[in-house]
């Protein structure tokens, strides 16, 4: 099981970054996959979305890194689920010439009621301006995800 979860992972930031390099730049993605007991959720953030100027997204950035250890201020999941956080983990990039700045971060949770998740509310929209984020999930595939009804369907 714990290989078939990090394949799984693995095809997720796959596919994640292939759809931000020919995508619009600056789109923040979400991805999320559940695969028997456990769900792997995923948020891309880059500088771009987040301010205008590069000082600006880096101070920003620094605030989002740490908010984003709490799964809840990113996303909520049914409490019928049952759902807990087993390993989380935030990365702040500080770009170089080939990539730009931005944030990774990735949860996964073990479900004691799977089945119960049939959705997944996006709350990242109350920590940045934005109007849609750009959503993957395993089985499923792509769609925009939009402020005014943040519901990711599984």
């Amino acid at each position: 099981m714990k290989r078939l979860i990090i394949s799984v992972t693995v095809c997720l930031f796959c596919a994640s970054v292939s759809w931000s390099q020919s995508g619009t730049p600056g789109r923040v993605t979400v991805t999320a996959a559940r695969i028997g007991a456990n769900l792997l959720l995923t948020a891309e953030i880059p500088a771009v979305a987040v301010a205008e100027t590069a000082s600006a997204a880096s101070t920003r950035l620094q605030t989002l890194s740490v908010t984003l250890r709490d799964v809840s201020r990113v996303f909520v999941l049914p409490e019928a689920a049952g759902c807990e956080v087993n390993e989380a983990d935030v990365i702040r990039h500080f770009g170089n010439a080939d990539t730009g700045a931005g944030i990774s971060a990735g949860w996964e949770f073990t479900c004691a009621n799977p089945n119960e998740v049939q959705g997944v509310g996006i709350t990242l929209f109350s920590l940045l301006d934005i109007e849609s984020v750009d959503a993957l999930t395993f089985p499923g595939g792509q769609r925009v995800i939009f402020a005014n009804n943040p519901v990711l369907a599984l």
